[in-house]
């Protein structure tokens, strides 16, 4: 009985493709953004011709072995089982023994090419992660500078102002104490002033008791003789008549124009002159008048006297 047998004898040898690493990327290099972007690009590009440079191993072996078969196809009128079982175990063998070292070389290269390539993502995602990292320092140092600019400017102005505000306060504390102190002064010079006019109006008091002790005694002389100059009508001299038209006390029968200004002659007298002491004018009188009238001395101040 004759059978026909399909005989595969062939190989496969799978197709590497090697990529040449000698122009892979350097290291990152910190300074150049640019020339970081082109290395990506590259190594984005580099994948993508790995994953061709697969696909095509992939479609070349599955060709290979469809043509190996092919040829490999022989019919024979003897069924030689030995032979046979024995080829195709060592077609067999010797395929897997070659697909095996082919995928592992293969596999190392894709694994070390995909370390690498990650290695160096890490280090452009640390790399960017430190700049971003450093503009935000950056920006946040700027920003706490402009802040504290902002508020030293601030912090001057009020304090100008404050400077102002005390100045202004101590001008007007420096006024209100020469003020005080002019005030001090004008009291002072009141307080002496009536401590003078209160010695003056004691010395008075002395006085006009001494001339009403005198005018009691003297009263009838003193009427006497005035009757005796009126009737006579001669020989009278100006202190004379002065000193009968003079009258302190007001003595009861001499005449009332005793008492009148030896300024006007028309009110009565109400003024004593310093320092000579005489109360001869009014208070009318007083104020243009810079002489006493009875004794022609210069009046240094006056003193009115309020009689009861």
């Amino acid at each position: 009985m004759w059978n026909v047998v399909a005989v595969r004898a062939g190989c496969t040898i799978d197709p590497v493709n090697y990529f040449a690493n000698d122009n892979l990327a350097p290291m990152i290099r910190h300074n150049s953004k640019r020339g970081r972007e082109t290395e990506i690009n590259n190594n984005m590009q580099r994948q993508q011709k790995l994953q061709i440079s697969l696909n095509y191993n992939y479609n070349n072996n599955t060709v290979v072995q469809d043509e190996v078969q092919k040829q490999n196809l022989v019919s024979t009128g003897l069924r030689l089982s030995y032979d046979d079982d024995e080829r195709n175990s060592s077609v067999t063998s010797a395929n897997g023994s070659i697909k095996t070292p082919v995928f592992q070389s293969l596999g190392d290269n894709i694994r070390l090419d995909l370390d690498r390539q990650k290695e160096e993502l890490d280090q452009f995602i640390k790399f960017r992660a430190d700049q971003m990292a450093k503009g935000v320092r950056d920006i946040k140092q700027r920003h706490v500078t402009s802040f504290v600019t902002a508020l030293e400017k601030d912090v001057s102005k009020k304090l100008q102002e404050k400077d102002q505000e005390i100045e202004s306060m101590n001008k007007k504390n420096r006024e209100l104490v020469d003020k005080i102190k002019q005030v001090a002064v004008e009291a002072q010079n009141w307080h002496y002033k009536a401590k003078y006019n209160e010695s003056v109006v004691n010395a008075l008091k002395v006085n006009l008791q001494q001339v009403m002790s005198h005018g009691n005694d003297n009263n009838a002389a003193g009427v006497v003789a005035d009757h005796h100059q009126m009737k006579e009508g001669f020989g009278d001299s100006e202190i004379d008549d002065e000193a009968a038209s003079y009258n302190y006390l007001n003595i009861p029968g001499i005449p009332s124009t005793g008492m009148r200004c030896k300024s006007c002659n028309v009110k009565d007298v109400s003024v004593l002159l310093v320092p000579c002491r005489h109360l001869s004018l009014c208070k009318e009188c007083d104020v243009f008048t810079g002489v006493c009238p009875v004794c022609q001395s210069l009046k240094t101040s006056s003193v009115q006297v309020f009689f009861s």
